[in-house]
């Protein structure tokens, strides 16, 4: 190896310029690092004419073979590959060693005091140095000559370190299951695990990990427990045996050394989440185990604390008397003098919401578009000034905050920042003991919220303070385990107002009535009558339009002809900042990642930029943060543009006009934002929307994706699809049910006053 030409921060992804036996130069590029100048690498791959770079080897295995001439292995110790040996005391010691320079630093490390500049000090420090690099190399080849790329050895070995090579052979299946090692699922570590003869299809520990890995897999799909004999039975698919016991003993185990944790279900609960026609149940041979929901620990115990600190807080008086113990009278003229701040006629059940946020500890509402929602915070946050309340206000995305703070003029925030999420242990500097310094909460886009976020927000707010929860039911459950919001409404257990008038403004458009036809199981006003783009010509401009296509290709490049020419030149929107694209999934001919590359083509089609990930950004890119990131103060959903792009320099975006400066590794966390998910929409706004549904979208069609999904708009929509996934989506109102038991626990107690619907 001649030089290292680049190393991607944090992965072992490295472009590498090679000398080849032949005397020729080449560069190779992939899951290469780390590696040496000096090394030999045998290297499986394939050649690649790369438009930019030329030709280069595109690596997809790498071995590291030790030096072996003077030259190399001079070059090799002055790589660095030991700290304390520069380019003058490799020369040295080779010129002593020569060839058998390298079998002195594995037999006979003493022998190096002879070279002038070691002394006992470096000595030490070159014994143990090579001491662990030996264990490494050894590591290393150990984990190669299982299957695995250097990319996941690196995880392993930042894991485990030197006892990775015992802890892989001890037990293979840890490597999925200790969840310390990202990329690793319960299929890869079982073939790894084949490899050892004691591993067989019926052992415990194999049963084990597939057991947790269902659980995990559920969670991904929102669930919080799987019932039993659910469970059972998808371990057994998974697994490929026969035998229940074998997976009835693992979970045994597992629920004895309490890393899992079970409950009874109730029978309304068992028929509830059975599936139409089967007795799940009935199979166990007692009904005992039928009726179990198995949890891991965790999801257990956030669950319960949930419902604790949230009836806690209901059932504390209010400290000092600023909000939460206004009297029905004072609370009345409160009403009446908002009103008057805001210049508006509160309806029937906005004033009753403003009452009961003033009189109750904790208050729900929820209503679609067009309802007053955002009116209403207003109203409350009015009214927690006017009495010199500490109001906190927050969302779960970036994005949703800025809309709150635009609507109340008042500061707001995401939730991780609220209650200071620390990023490097992965938990919040705001907790019971350090608790919010304010008197009333209120979180918008409550939907958003899962589990373990609203587990550390309720685990936050004093007691004494007013909380309230803002949110749309019929909207998309949370990508995160739980299914927080519509729990806590259905329990009926905490103060509910449901906002169901939509007032005179609203019902004029198009958006809002059809986003309540859909939510009613109704096909959009008008589809149709809409036959295509020649609705585009009438004198009257609609806010809202369907352009039927059942070919995914045909869609597309409609949807490119609307964000690209059609809107701009009707509506006088810019197509790279006031111009959504949205669709159910990544993947296929009408899937985000393809509309990405094709709108970026038509709409930003400059040479250069930074390959990141799946494409490649360039200056004037419109790019989405994918993770929180609390470094660069950039939330998950904050859509900004790129500002400077340079293949191996400077990344930059702006976001609302603040420049940040991006390494390669937080880049890994920026993807093109031409077209998003549905899912990544929510808890954002866009003055128009292009919304992508074909029958390729069959899974995800559901009556609340088209619902969300319509209601991202602000002054215009455009359903671009098929005529027949619209009505399924329109159709399918039942979702998958999400096992929680939320609901159940807050509704195991009292039900508390002020309640309304």
């Amino acid at each position: 190896m001649e030089r290292i030409v680049y190393e991607q921060d944090g992965t072992s992804w490295a472009v590498i310029r090679l000398r080849l036996d032949d005397g020729d130069v080449a560069t190779a590029v992939g899951d290469l690092a780390p590696v040496f100048e000096g090394e030999r690498l045998q290297i499986d791959g394939s050649w690649v004419d790369d438009a930019r770079f030329g030709r280069q080897f595109r690596a997809d295995k790498s071995v590291s073979v030790r030096p072996t001439d003077e030259e190399a292995v001079e070059r090799y110790l002055a790589s660095g590959v030991v700290p304390g040996i520069g380019p003058e005391i490799a020369a040295r010691i080779v010129k002593c060693f020569g060839e058998k320079t390298l079998e002195v630093f594995d037999d006979a490390p003493e022998k190096l005091l002879s070279v002038r500049g070691i002394g006992k000090v470096l000595l030490h420090r070159i014994k143990e140095r090579w001491g662990e690099q030996a264990a490494e190399r050894s590591t290393r080849m150990f984990l190669q000559g299982l299957g695995l790329g250097p990319f996941l050895i690196n995880k392993i070995l930042r894991a485990w370190g030197k006892d990775s090579e015992e802890r892989v052979r001890e037990n293979p299946y840890a490597l999925a299951a200790s969840g310390e090692i990202p990329g690793i699922g319960f299929r890869r570590a079982d073939e790894i695990a084949r490899q050892f003869p004691k591993w067989g299809a019926e052992t415990d520990a194999r049963a084990r990990a597939g057991v947790l890995h269902v659980l995990d897999d559920q969670a991904t799909h929102g669930h919080c427990f799987v019932p039993y004999e659910r469970l059972i039975r998808v371990a057994c698919e998974l697994l490929g045996v026969d035998d229940e016991d074998v997976v009835r003993r693992a979970v045994g185990g597992l629920l004895d050394d309490g890393d899992l944790v079970s409950e009874l279900l109730d029978d309304d609960e068992v028929a509830a989440l059975s599936p139409k026609g089967s007795s799940e149940a009935e199979d166990d041979p007692t009904a005992e185990d039928g009726h179990r929901a198995v949890y891991r620990r965790a999801f257990l115990e956030a669950e319960r604390r949930v419902a604790r600190r949230l009836l806690k807080i209901a059932a504390t008086p209010a400290a000092n008397g600023k909000l939460g113990a206004f009297s029905e009278d004072r609370a009345a003229k409160a009403v009446e003098w908002v009103e008057d701040q805001l210049g508006v006629e509160l309806g029937s059940d906005q004033r009753n919401a403003v009452g009961v946020a003033l009189s109750q500890k904790v208050l729900l509402f929820t209503g679609g578009p067009g309802t007053g929602k955002t009116t209403l915070i207003d109203a409350i946050v009015r009214c927690g000034l006017a009495v010199s309340a500490r109001i906190a206000l927050a969302a779960p995305t970036g994005r949703a905050a800025k809309r709150l703070s635009e609507a109340t003029g008042h500061a707001s925030m995401t939730i991780h920042r609220l209650l200071d999420y620390r990023p490097h242990d992965g938990g919040f500097g705001r907790s019971m003991a350090s608790p919010l310094e304010a008197d009333m909460v209120i979180v918008d886009e409550a939907s958003m919220i899962d589990l373990f976020l609203m587990d550390a927000l309720v685990s936050a707010v004093p007691p004494r303070a007013v909380l309230v929860l803002v949110g749309d039911a019929d909207q998309l459950p949370p990508v995160g385990p739980g299914a927080v919001l519509r729990d806590l409404l259905a329990s009926e257990a905490l103060p509910t107002v449901r906002l169901t008038e939509i007032y005179r403004q609203a019902r004029r458009s198009l958006i809002v009535r059809n986003a309540h036809r859909i939510n009613q199981g109704e096909l959009p006003e008008g589809m149709e009558g809409m036959e295509g783009m020649e609705t585009w010509d009438e004198d009257v401009l609609r806010d809202f339009y369907f352009i039927g296509e059942e070919d995914a290709d045909r869609a597309r490049e409609i949807a490119l002809a609307l964000v690209s020419e059609r809107i701009p030149a009707r509506f006088g929107l810019n197509a790279m900042s006031d111009v959504q694209v949205v669709a159910p999934m990544h993947r296929g001919k009408a899937g985000v990642s393809r509309l990405n590359l094709t709108l970026q083509q038509r709409l930003n089609d400059v040479s250069g930029g930074r390959a990141v990930g799946d494409y490649m950004l360039r200056p004037g890119d419109r790019v989405i943060q994918q993770r929180n990131d609390y470094d660069r103060e950039v939330f998950n959903g904050d859509v900004g543009r790129v500002a400077s792009a340079e293949a191996q320099g400077s990344l930059a975006v702006l976001f609302d006009g603040r420049r940040v400066e991006y390494d390669q590794k937080a880049a890994r966390h920026l993807s093109l934002a031409y077209a998003i998910s549905i899912h990544k929409s929510q808890g954002s706004e866009y003055p128009a929307v292009v919304v992508l549904l074909l029958t390729e979208h069959y899974p995800m069609l559901q009556r609340n994706l088209l619902y969300t999904a319509l209601t991202r708009a602000k002054k215009l929509a455009v359903l671009v699809g098929s005529r027949r996934a619209v009505r399924r989506a329109v159709a399918n109102a039942a979702p998958l049910r999400r096992c929680t038991r939320l609901a159940r626990r807050l509704s195991a107690r009292p039900t508390l006053p002020g309640s309304s619907s």
